[in-house]
Formats: C-alpha cells, sequence, structure tokens
C-alpha cells in the first residue's frame, strides 16, 4: 500500500513538498489512514478537522483529532458549527448542509496558509457508493463518472484541488492496513444509521447487489474509470463547441450564438446548457433533465420567449441568441443600451453623452470620405442628414405612449413603436429604456440598434452629415 500511495501522489497529483498540505481529518478510520501515510513524505502536514456538532461524540471526535495532530507534530486548526441550524434555514438537507460548511471550511483554511491542495480519504467503496446514489438520481455520463482523484469544486474555490490519493484503495485495504501499524481511530455511528441515504445503499443495497452478483463492486468501480476517461475526451468537443457558441461571460449572465448552438449535437446541446448555468450558479449541485431538455425542445419552436431554469434563473431566447442569467435580470444593461434618464442635446454640439453605466451615445460630423470608411454592418452607428434633422434642440428619452415611427423604407405611414420592438424581437425586458432620438416635434430620428427614420436619411441633395452612435464604455463587446 505504500509503494501504491507514493507513485499516486508523485505521479498522479505531482503534489510538492515546498508546499502546504491539508489534511482534512475526522478522527474515522479513512483520515487515519490517509495521515499516516502522508507521514512517510517529507511534506509540511495542516491537521483541519471540522466540528459539525451533530453527533453525541462529536466533541470527542474532535478531541481525539488535536490529540493525534500534538502527537506528530502537525498543525492543528479546528471549527465547530451549528450545521442543523443553518440547513434549517437554508433548506438544506443535513448531509447537504454538513457538506457545505465542512468545504466552507478546509477551503479558507487552505487559502489562509497559501495550500493549494485538500487531501480528503475517500476510497474505492465511497466510490461504488457515489456512483449507485448518482445511478439512482438519474445522473448523466459525468455523475456516473463519479470522483476524480483532482477535482475543483467551483462553489468553493476555483483555484484550490481537493485530492483523492485514496480513491482506488478498498475500505478492507485500509482496515488491514490500519490493523497492521496499529492504528487507533475513531468510529463515527452514523455511519450505521438508515436515516442517511449513502448508509443504506452502504449497509443495505450494495450488499444484497453484490450477493446477487458477486463482484459488482470492482465491476462498478471499473466502469468509473471507462466512463472518466470517455467524459474527458467529451469535455475536450464542449471546450470547442463552447468557444464558437458563446459570446459573452458574465457573473449574472451567459449570453450564446443561437444558431451555433442549435448546429450542435443533443448530447453537446446539453452540456453547453449545463456549463452555463453552472459557470453562473457554482454552488448549484445539478441541474435537472427536465429543465435542459424544456429549454432545447423551445428553442426547437424557433419562437422568442423566457423559459424558467432553477435558483430564480432563466434562459431568454432571441431571434439570435440565448441569455441564461437571473430571473432579476440585472444584466439587461450590460448586454443593451439603456437609458438612465432624459438627454437634451443639439447636433452642434460635437460630444458624447453618458446614457448608462455601460453606454454613451456619441455625436460628430462627418465627411462624406468618412461616410463611405463607415458603410459596415453595424446598427449602432447611423449617418445621418443633418439638415433633415436641423439646429433645434433634440432628446435622447424613452418610449411614451402614441409613439409612432416611420422607419428607413417605409415611404408612407407609419407604425407604433410597441408593433416596431416585437417586429424587431428585441427583447421584452430591455424595450422600456431603449433610447430613441427624437426632435421637439416627437419625431423619431433614429432608435438605436435597429432603424433610422426614413425623413432623415441621407440623399442626393445632402450636403452636411451627421454621425450619430450607441457604444459600450466597458470591457464587453455587443
Amino acid at each position: 500500500m505504500d509503494e501504491r500511495f507514493l507513485n499516486i501522489i508523485n505521479n498522479n497529483l505531482n503534489l510538492s513538498s515546498t508546499e502546504p498540505l491539508i489534511i482534512a481529518f475526522s478522527g474515522g478510520i479513512d483520515s487515519v489512514c490517509l495521515l499516516d501515510l502522508f507521514k512517510k513524505t517529507s511534506m509540511r502536514l495542516i491537521i483541519v478537522h471540522f466540528n459539525h456538532g451533530i453527533r453525541e461524540n462529536a466533541d470527542r471526535d474532535e478531541k481525539f483529532s488535536k490529540e493525534i495532530a500534538i502527537r506528530d507534530n502537525c498543525e492543528f486548526i479546528s471549527e465547530k458549527a451549528d450545521v442543523i441550524t443553518f440547513a434549517k434555514l437554508n433548506h438544506l438537507s443535513i448531509e447537504e448542509a454538513a457538506r457545505k460548511k465542512r468545504y466552507e471550511f478546509l477551503f479558507r483554511i487552505a487559502r489562509e496558509k497559501g495550500a493549494k491542495n485538500i487531501a480528503v480519504g475517500h476510497h474505492a467503496d465511497d466510490q461504488v457508493e457515489t456512483l449507485m446514489m448518482h445511478f439512482l438520481r438519474g445522473s448523466g455520463l459525468s455523475g456516473l463518472g463519479g470522483m476524480r482523484e483532482k477535482s475543483i469544486i467551483p462553489e468553493f474555490d476555483p483555484n484550490i484541488m481537493i485530492i483523492r490519493p485514496l480513491l482506488t484503495f478498498w475500505r478492507s485495504e485500509i482496515e488491514n492496513y490500519c490493523n497492521i501499524n496499529k492504528l487507533i481511530y475513531v468510529v463515527d455511528e452514523t455511519n450505521f444509521s438508515e436515516i442517511y441515504e449513502r448508509n443504506r445503499i452502504r449497509n443495505e443495497i450494495l450488499p444484497y447487489l453484490n450477493n446477487l452478483y458477486p463482484g459488482l463492486n470492482n465491476r462498478i468501480h471499473k466502469m468509473a474509470i471507462i466512463i472518466q476517461n470517455e467524459d474527458e475526451f467529451i469535455k475536450d468537443q464542449l471546450q470547442n463547441s463552447w468557444n464558437k457558441c458563446c459570446l459573452q461571460v458574465d457573473n449574472l449572465f451567459i449570453q450564446l450564438d443561437k444558431l451555433e448552438f442549435l448546429e450542435l449535437p443533443l448530447a453537446l446541446q446539453r452540456r453547453i446548457i449545463r456549463k452555463a448555468v453552472f459557470t453562473i450558479k457554482p454552488d448549484l449541485r445539478d441541474l435537472s433533465f427536465h429543465n435542459t431538455d424544456g429549454l432545447i425542445q423551445y428553442l426547437m419552436k424557433n419562437k422568442p420567449g423566457e423559459i424558467d431554469l432553477q435558483q430564480n434563473l432563466i434562459a431568454v431566447v432571441g431571434s439570435k441568441e440565448i441569455i441564461i442569467g437571473s430571473k432579476s435580470k440585472e444584466w439587461i444593461d450590460i448586454l443593451y443600451p439603456q437609458l438612465n434618464e432624459t438627454v437634451e442635446f443639439n447636433i452642434q454640439e460635437i460630444k458624447t453623452i453618458k446614457i448608462s453605466n455601460n453606454w454613451t451615445f456619441e455625436i460628430k460630423n462627418c465627411s462624406e470620405r468618412e461616410m463611405k470608411s463607415n458603410k459596415k454592418e453595424d446598427e449602432f452607428i447611423v449617418i445621418l442628414d443633418a439638415d433633415s434633422i436641423g439646429n433645434e434642440n433634440i432628446f435622447l428619452r424613452y418610449r411614451i405612449a402614441g409613439d409612432r415611427f416611420q422607419p428607413l423604407g417605409m415611404e408612407k405611414g407609419s407604425i407604433k413603436i410597441s408593433d416596431f420592438f416585437i417586429n424587431k424581437k428585441l427583447e421584452k425586458a430591455a424595450r422600456d429604456r431603449w433610447p430613441l432620438v427624437v426632435n421637439s416635434s416627437g419625431e423619431i430620428i433614429w432608435i438605436p440598434g435597429l432603424r433610422p427614420g426614413n425623413k432623415f436619411r441621407m440623399k442626393e441633395s445632402t450636403t452636411r452629415i451627421i454621425q450619430f452612435s450607441v457604444n459600450q464604455h466597458n470591457c464587453y463587446e455587443f
């Protein structure tokens, strides 16, 4: 066991002896074995114990862990938390609340101590139990691959690694090692309680299945390795597809190219949606098949709208894009030009006006040469006949009831602004504060990003040219 362990930490995990290593230490047989094996290396170990306060013997386990640390001359850090109250307040199961608080503590200590790795005592039997739990919950391929020897948990930290050096060792091997080396450890009495899902799988379901199908645990464990390898291959394909599909990434939203997305195979579409959701909500443990496929089915209808996902997330489907973001839509002002308040100006004043936190409106005179060079597909830049606009003051304002518009190409009549926005499939949440350039008579000169007014277009008789543009003034590109 010693030789296999050293091979894993040197070749698989590539641990450095110059960096501190956090040992997640419960005092149970797995963590005692893990600590003893690491003691035979030259690594600087920090024993970290989380007292979840759930069991009667929780304080005993903390005391035992501290005594082990003193005996082995290791730094010891512990913390106690009221997991039961935390679970109630956050509507979590006791298991999930304990996991969350424990990992929050472990990662916090790792950051404080400058550790890049946290070693936990998960072993092969834990892996089989985890796969069975995922299978019973209807997990996809990633879940059926189970735990990895090293992994990042973005929910807690994007850089610090969880390592599992014992993942290929069976519980029987760990018990044998502890017996040979006369190691003492505490026993968690909740391991025998059937109120926890994992315990039911460990104590009832897997023994029953192994009795019917001898060697099942070994086959499940090998299956996990095969699935992990295939999952890594798919993840490489996913990254290529993500690079093509993803237009913008923000803490509040992900913007995807709808047409690129629809070109992907169904398996990659599902993974793109999951990746987008977990990028915004790294603490979300899972995304249901119902929600994932619900969005894909809606996209097949080829119409704009919104789909509810999970934890106050929505998917907004437009004509060319899919936005996955918070239901409150704080991201609207990042993606679309939004006007904070009415602005009055004159086209003779060449200036830049800040219209919101992320957008500016710019006015400039334009020569004929500049006009020719600016003939590119950018709906947020427009070149107009300055004489048609006149020298009176004009306004940047929101739409108001009764607004009508004669867009470029409509020689007679006009259309309601509300209908025009619908025809253009403009995101509904962006319509009320979308900037309009309007003259004092209420005629709409230009709707940025959509269309100029027909009356104010460039003509053969045009002598004065004015250019308006709306631009993002942060790091984003529209």
